[in-house]
């Protein structure tokens, strides 16, 4: 095997590993932001859902994003070559409209939370940031399902080879 295809094969086997370690969080976020809508649609932050109140699945739904956010930026960051040809090329590789889509929807969903969060806190237009918000997680949802299952073959191959190789070596 020469220097190049070891190469290619530690950056699929990088990848692939910080994609598993972004799943749980990606995962937790999800379902804590879906939670918090029940408390953004008027329900009040003492009634509990699953034994924590509003409060606390909104920190919660904070903290998962604080965690999400930088293994994006990871994630990006390894495909960064993917994202300049968007930019500089006129051919568009697979599932390039998708990706596309997945992170300007991702980009907005965080600009308005952070907006929001930070800058609108308690102010009026902090609920209508919060409205658009919830609106770009739940195309972020759609989009992020779609990408996982454009991307399904991929991960499959890669947890077959990482674990017919550990088991092999184990042997």
């Amino acid at each position: 095997m020469s220097k190049k295809e070891k190469q290619k094969v530690s950056k699929a086997t990088r990848n692939y590993y910080l994609n598993l370690l972004s799943l749980a969080p990606i995962l937790l976020l999800i379902v804590s932001g879906l939670v918090v809508l029940r408390y953004h649609g008027g329900t009040g932050y003492e009634i509990r859902t699953m034994v924590l109140d509003g409060h606390t699945w909104l920190l919660f739904h904070k903290i998962m994003a604080t965690m999400v956010i930088p293994l994006i930026g990871m994630h990006l960051w390894f495909h960064r070559y993917w994202i300049k040809r968007i930019f500089t090329s006129k051919t568009k590789g697979k599932n390039h409209d998708m990706n596309l889509v997945l992170f300007a929807v991702f980009m907005l969903c965080v600009l308005t939370a952070l907006i929001s969060w930070l800058l609108f806190n308690g102010k009026p237009e902090a609920d209508l940031l919060r409205e658009v918000h919830n609106k770009f997680g739940f195309a972020f949802i759609f989009f992020f399902i779609v990408h996982l299952l454009n991307h399904s073959k991929w991960l499959l191959t890669m947890t077959r080879k990482l674990f017919i190789k550990t088991k092999t070596q184990k042997s």
